[in-house]
């Protein structure tokens, strides 16, 4: 079973057993939204730390710091580390910790020690260690403060919920399909949300053309505006 993080789902199959006593889902855990802990979790912090002064006398946040910008990039490193050892579990931690201590580098103190070798790797450091020139780095005193989420979002028992690679957009997008077609903010009986849910999944898979193959089994001839119409929405599709 797919999950965003939120178990009250989850916990209801296992109490209620829809699936009969010996049919548990195991849970795992939605790829992207993961990786956002990353970012939620950080700025978070560093709201909470807001005015308290580190060990070299500045705060978390401001210029040259745990800035916004640095969050989005930890951020993407993360999902990156993860997707690129969906078989690894252990490779996996280690290319996280890896993306810490690479934003957190400067030419004055290089930690490249984690990062991948070879010609394609993402680290620009070890594809041109003579060349590459740091941008500004974050201080060891942040590094010390936001080194527990790192090691906590790196743990076995999360990582292993993440090898699958997948991700719960294509289900959201699905959700917006049937929820433009029945809003959640008009009460409607169980024969509308099911014929919303059955035109949503047709055009899910197949787009706005399957709807001139149902006029075709309901003996529908649609007009030129209805053929040109849903064959331009299909062509928007891709």
């Amino acid at each position: 079973m797919l999950g965003d993080g939120d178990s009250s789902t989850y916990n209801a199959i296992v109490e209620n057993k829809p699936y009969g006593d010996d049919c548990i889902p195991n849970k795992l855990e939605c790829i992207g939204h993961v990786q956002k802990r990353v970012g939620s979790r950080l700025r978070r912090l560093k709201k909470s730390a807001k005015g308290v002064k580190l060990s070299d006398g500045k705060t978390l946040g401001g210029k040259g710091r745990l800035t916004d910008g640095k969050i989005d990039i930890l951020q993407n490193y993360y999902g990156l580390a993860v997707r690129e050892n969906l078989n690894d579990v252990n490779k996996m931690a280690t290319a996280i910790k890896a993306t810490l201590f690479h934003v957190a580098s400067s030419d004055s103190d290089p930690q490249h020690h984690l990062c991948p070798d070879g010609d394609d790797t993402w680290c620009g450091y070890k594809r041109e260690k003579e060349s590459y020139q740091h941008k500004n780095g974050i201080p060891k005193c942040i590094v010390q403060e936001i080194e527990p989420i790192f090691d906590d979002l790196s743990k076995s028992e999360l990582l292993q919920k993440c090898t699958h690679g997948l991700t719960q957009n294509v289900n959201e997008c699905l959700n917006g399909l049937i929820w433009d077609r029945c809003p959640k903010t008009t009460y409607v009986e169980l024969e509308t949300v099911t014929l919303a849910t059955y035109l949503a999944v047709l055009k899910f898979n197949d787009g706005d053309i399957a709807f001139l193959k149902l006029f075709k089994d309901l003996d529908i001839e649609p007009g030129v505006f209805g053929d040109n119409g849903d064959l331009a929405g299909n062509i928007s599709r891709f």
